[in-house]
């Protein structure tokens, strides 16, 4: 059975590199079973029906930052402190620092799991299948020559 499409809004911070101290916002992260290894976080600063921002990027950075500092790109993912998670975008010149209860990102990433899984088994049986089939027609790698008398 297709997993359905999960989405969690969560209040949040923001720092910029522009404005001191912390503004709150809303923040929808959002998982589709059709592309289980990527996440989409949108930001809601003005509380308008459309996001301010959108940024889409790997589940696994996200899961992986929950425990230690990650990424190296325009995303980056941290725990601050035990209680919250830190997630820096940055864009040319921009940047900002969106902070989240960590309880409510792991609450989200939990939710991804199954999809992540589903996927994982996916590309095994399809590695697998082009495997065997490589194997049955007996491909030669086209750097290997025979040996010289």
């Amino acid at each position: 059975m297709e997993q359905p499409p999960l989405e969690m809004t969560i209040a949040a911070t923001v720092r910029t590199g522009e404005y001191t101290g912390h503004h709150r916002l809303a923040v929808t992260l959002g998982h589709a079973p059709d592309d289980p290894l990527a996440l989409r976080m949108d930001l809601y600063l003005t509380g308008a029906g459309l996001p301010d921002a959108t940024w889409v990027f790997g589940r696994d950075l996200l899961a992986t930052g929950l425990i230690l500092p990650s990424g190296e790109g325009d995303v980056r993912v941290r725990p601050h402190g035990e209680d919250e998670t830190d997630i820096e975008l940055v864009s040319g010149r921009s940047w900002c620092v969106v902070r989240m209860a960590a309880d409510d990102v792991r609450d989200f990433v939990a939710g991804t799991r199954s999809a992540a899984d589903s996927c994982a088994e996916r590309i095994s049986v399809a590695l697998d299948r082009m495997l065997t089939e490589t194997l049955r027609r007996g491909v030669r790698n086209t750097d290997s020559r025979p040996p010289h008398p």
